[in-house]
């Protein structure tokens, strides 16, 4: 059974340097090697403008609501990795199962945040808008399966030690 948990403690390691290395990837290629119109689904959601709309707010205050996301989950994350790769420690097993709590409570808000335009009646969406949601939102939704494991490993580790 070590075994088993050893190996799906490495893939979750494993999962968390490859989002890494995705994200960095997609922030430093999209912008720099690409004109502005390729990929743009790849770059600040283009949601952003109507879910601000939708809140009455201006539209850089969705922006910096998503930037906050981005740097809470980005440091959750770490986190989590460091946390993963020293269950042995009671103080990073710790701190490993309250960073994927806290990120599980922003996943989740940071998911509802990208579905808020199938969530409220009424509006009328271009398509554009409403695809690039749903593709932010599948993509929260991953990092927030991917959390819920990192919890789960942290409880697993210390029920058989």
């Amino acid at each position: 059974m070590k075994g088993r948990f050893n190996l799906y403690v490495t893939i979750l390691q494993a999962i968390y340097v490859g989002l890494f290395v995705a994200f960095l990837l997609n922030a430093f290629t999209v912008d720099f090697l690409f004109a502005p119109p390729a990929l743009a689904i790849l770059r600040v959601p283009t949601n952003l403008r109507e879910i601000g709309l939708l809140l009455n707010a201006p539209w850089t205050q969705s922006l910096k609501i998503y930037h906050i996301f981005l740097l809470i989950a980005f440091i959750l994350g770490s986190l989590n990795l460091i946390g993963l790769s020293r269950l042995e420690s009671h103080i990073w097993r710790s701190i490993c199962k309250i960073s994927s709590f806290f990120g599980l409570l922003i996943l989740w808000a940071g998911f509802l945040f990208f579905m808020l335009p199938f969530l409220i009646q009424g509006a009328d969406y271009n398509p554009v808008y409403l695809r690039t949601s749903l593709i932010y939102a599948a993509v929260t939704f991953i990092l927030l399966i991917v959390d819920l494991s990192t919890f789960a490993a942290a409880e697993e580790y210390k029920a058989e030690n």
